[in-house]
Protein backbone atom coordinates (compact mmCIF):
# COMPACT_ATOMS: atom_id res chain seq x y z
CA UNK A 1 0.00 0.00 0.00
CA UNK A 2 2.85 2.35 0.78
CA UNK A 3 4.35 1.68 -2.67
CA UNK A 4 1.07 2.54 -4.39
CA UNK A 5 0.79 5.85 -2.48
CA UNK A 6 4.43 6.70 -3.25
CA UNK A 7 3.98 5.91 -6.96
CA UNK A 8 0.73 7.88 -7.08
CA UNK A 9 2.48 10.84 -5.44
CA UNK A 10 5.35 10.72 -7.94
CA UNK A 11 2.95 10.49 -10.92
CA UNK A 12 0.86 13.37 -9.54
CA UNK A 13 4.00 15.47 -9.04
CA UNK A 14 5.23 14.67 -12.55
CA UNK A 15 1.89 15.64 -14.08
CA UNK A 16 1.76 18.85 -12.09
CA UNK A 17 5.33 19.78 -13.06
CA UNK A 18 4.72 18.91 -16.70
CA UNK A 19 1.55 20.96 -16.79
CA UNK A 20 3.22 23.97 -15.15
CA UNK A 21 6.21 23.79 -17.52
CA UNK A 22 4.00 23.45 -20.58
CA UNK A 23 1.85 26.42 -19.64
CA UNK A 24 4.92 28.76 -19.60
CA UNK A 25 6.78 27.27 -22.52
CA UNK A 26 6.84 29.13 -25.85
CA UNK A 27 9.00 28.83 -28.93
CA UNK A 28 8.34 32.37 -30.16
CA UNK A 29 11.32 34.40 -31.34
CA UNK A 30 11.84 37.99 -30.19
CA UNK A 31 13.31 40.38 -32.75
CA UNK A 32 14.10 44.04 -32.05
CA UNK A 33 15.42 46.30 -34.81
CA UNK A 34 16.66 49.84 -34.26
CA UNK A 35 17.55 51.88 -37.36
CA UNK A 36 18.77 55.45 -36.95
CA UNK A 37 20.16 58.00 -39.37
CA UNK A 38 21.07 61.59 -38.53
CA UNK A 39 23.01 64.58 -39.79
CA UNK A 40 23.81 67.37 -37.35
CA UNK A 41 25.57 70.61 -38.28
CA UNK A 42 26.62 73.23 -35.73
CA UNK A 43 28.20 76.57 -36.51
CA UNK A 44 29.16 78.65 -33.48
CA UNK A 45 31.08 81.93 -33.35
CA UNK A 46 31.99 83.39 -29.95
CA UNK A 47 34.03 86.52 -29.40
CA UNK A 48 34.77 89.10 -26.76
CA UNK A 49 36.38 92.45 -27.35
CA UNK A 50 37.54 95.37 -25.24
CA UNK A 51 39.74 96.81 -27.98
CA UNK A 52 39.48 99.37 -30.80
CA UNK A 53 39.57 102.27 -28.31
CA UNK A 54 40.90 105.71 -29.22
CA UNK A 55 42.26 108.44 -26.91
CA UNK A 56 44.32 110.53 -29.35
CA UNK A 57 45.52 114.08 -28.85
CA UNK A 58 44.26 116.83 -31.17
CA UNK A 59 46.02 118.08 -34.31
CA UNK A 60 47.04 121.61 -35.20
CA UNK A 61 46.16 122.37 -38.78
CA UNK A 62 47.01 126.07 -39.11
CA UNK A 63 49.87 128.43 -38.32
CA UNK A 64 50.26 130.59 -35.30
CA UNK A 65 51.34 133.83 -36.89
CA UNK A 66 52.44 136.87 -35.00
CA UNK A 67 53.35 140.33 -36.22
CA UNK A 68 55.69 141.94 -33.72
CA UNK A 69 53.99 140.07 -30.90
CA UNK A 70 55.27 137.51 -28.47
CA UNK A 71 53.76 134.22 -27.34
CA UNK A 72 51.69 133.15 -30.34
CA UNK A 73 50.67 129.54 -29.68
CA UNK A 74 48.60 126.97 -31.55
CA UNK A 75 48.12 123.81 -29.50
CA UNK A 76 46.03 120.72 -30.20
CA UNK A 77 43.93 119.32 -27.35
CA UNK A 78 45.27 116.53 -25.21
CA UNK A 79 43.93 113.01 -25.56
CA UNK A 80 41.41 111.63 -23.12
CA UNK A 81 41.34 108.52 -20.98
CA UNK A 82 39.70 105.20 -21.86
CA UNK A 83 39.15 102.54 -19.21
CA UNK A 84 37.28 99.38 -20.14
CA UNK A 85 36.00 96.54 -18.03
CA UNK A 86 36.43 92.87 -18.72
CA UNK A 87 34.87 91.14 -21.73
CA UNK A 88 34.07 87.45 -21.66
CA UNK A 89 32.21 85.07 -23.90
CA UNK A 90 31.60 81.37 -23.90
CA UNK A 91 29.84 78.79 -26.00
CA UNK A 92 28.97 75.19 -25.42
CA UNK A 93 27.71 72.62 -27.91
CA UNK A 94 26.36 69.23 -26.91
CA UNK A 95 24.96 66.66 -29.33
CA UNK A 96 23.53 63.28 -28.38
CA UNK A 97 22.65 61.48 -31.60
CA UNK A 98 21.27 58.00 -32.34
CA UNK A 99 20.96 56.46 -28.90
CA UNK A 100 19.03 53.21 -28.35
CA UNK A 101 18.20 51.47 -25.10
CA UNK A 102 16.68 48.00 -25.58
CA UNK A 103 15.47 45.87 -22.66
CA UNK A 104 14.07 42.38 -23.38
CA UNK A 105 12.54 40.61 -20.39
CA UNK A 106 12.49 36.80 -20.74
CA UNK A 107 10.76 35.97 -17.47
CA UNK A 108 8.11 34.17 -19.50
CA UNK A 109 10.30 31.06 -19.82
CA UNK A 110 10.42 31.49 -23.60
CA UNK A 111 12.82 29.24 -25.49
CA UNK A 112 12.91 31.14 -28.77
CA UNK A 113 15.79 33.20 -30.06
CA UNK A 114 16.28 36.83 -29.09
CA UNK A 115 17.69 39.00 -31.86
CA UNK A 116 18.54 42.65 -31.39
CA UNK A 117 19.80 44.57 -34.41
CA UNK A 118 21.10 48.12 -34.08
CA UNK A 119 22.03 50.05 -37.18
CA UNK A 120 23.15 53.64 -36.69
CA UNK A 121 24.42 56.13 -39.22
CA UNK A 122 25.39 59.57 -38.03
CA UNK A 123 27.37 62.53 -39.27
CA UNK A 124 28.18 65.45 -37.00
CA UNK A 125 29.97 68.55 -38.26
CA UNK A 126 31.04 71.19 -35.75
CA UNK A 127 32.45 74.56 -36.75
CA UNK A 128 33.44 76.47 -33.62
CA UNK A 129 35.38 79.71 -33.66
CA UNK A 130 36.35 81.44 -30.42
CA UNK A 131 38.37 84.61 -30.05
CA UNK A 132 39.09 87.44 -27.64
CA UNK A 133 40.74 90.78 -28.24
CA UNK A 134 41.99 93.77 -26.28
CA UNK A 135 44.05 95.20 -29.13
CA UNK A 136 43.87 97.88 -31.79
CA UNK A 137 43.91 100.70 -29.25
CA UNK A 138 45.35 104.15 -30.03
CA UNK A 139 46.60 106.89 -27.71
CA UNK A 140 48.75 108.90 -30.11
CA UNK A 141 49.75 112.51 -29.67
CA UNK A 142 48.43 115.09 -32.15
CA UNK A 143 50.40 116.53 -35.04
CA UNK A 144 51.33 120.05 -35.98
CA UNK A 145 50.46 120.67 -39.58
CA UNK A 146 52.09 124.10 -39.96
CA UNK A 147 54.78 126.20 -38.39
CA UNK A 148 54.52 129.00 -35.89
CA UNK A 149 55.72 132.11 -37.62
CA UNK A 150 56.64 135.33 -35.93
CA UNK A 151 58.16 138.44 -37.40
CA UNK A 152 60.87 139.45 -35.04
CA UNK A 153 59.18 137.80 -32.09
CA UNK A 154 59.99 134.99 -29.70
CA UNK A 155 58.04 132.13 -28.20
CA UNK A 156 55.81 131.30 -31.15
CA UNK A 157 54.80 127.58 -31.04
CA UNK A 158 52.50 125.10 -32.76
CA UNK A 159 52.16 121.82 -30.91
CA UNK A 160 49.94 118.83 -31.33
CA UNK A 161 48.11 117.56 -28.25
CA UNK A 162 49.53 114.96 -25.95
CA UNK A 163 48.40 111.40 -26.27
CA UNK A 164 45.79 110.00 -23.91
CA UNK A 165 45.74 106.72 -22.07
CA UNK A 166 43.95 103.45 -22.72
CA UNK A 167 43.54 100.78 -20.06
CA UNK A 168 41.62 97.66 -20.98
CA UNK A 169 40.26 94.87 -18.88
CA UNK A 170 40.73 91.19 -19.60
CA UNK A 171 39.22 89.54 -22.65
CA UNK A 172 38.33 85.87 -22.14
CA UNK A 173 36.71 83.37 -24.47
CA UNK A 174 36.07 79.68 -24.11
CA UNK A 175 34.23 77.02 -26.02
CA UNK A 176 33.42 73.38 -25.47
CA UNK A 177 32.07 70.70 -27.79
CA UNK A 178 30.82 67.26 -26.75
CA UNK A 179 29.44 64.74 -29.24
CA UNK A 180 27.97 61.38 -28.24
CA UNK A 181 27.06 59.51 -31.40
CA UNK A 182 25.67 56.00 -32.09
CA UNK A 183 25.29 54.60 -28.59
CA UNK A 184 23.45 51.31 -28.08
CA UNK A 185 22.60 49.67 -24.78
CA UNK A 186 21.02 46.20 -24.98
CA UNK A 187 19.88 44.13 -22.03
CA UNK A 188 18.35 40.65 -22.32
CA UNK A 189 17.13 39.07 -19.07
Amino acid sequence: MKKVIAIASIVAFALTSGTAFASHWSSSDVTVSNNNSAFVGNSVVTSSNTGANVANGGDVGASANGAFNDGNDADGGDGGTVNTGDASSSSSVGNVVNSNATDVDRDCGCRGDVRVRNQNRGAVLNGVQTGSDTGWNDSNGGTSGASANGLGNDDNTAEGGKGGSVTTGNARSRSGVVNVVNTNLTRVR
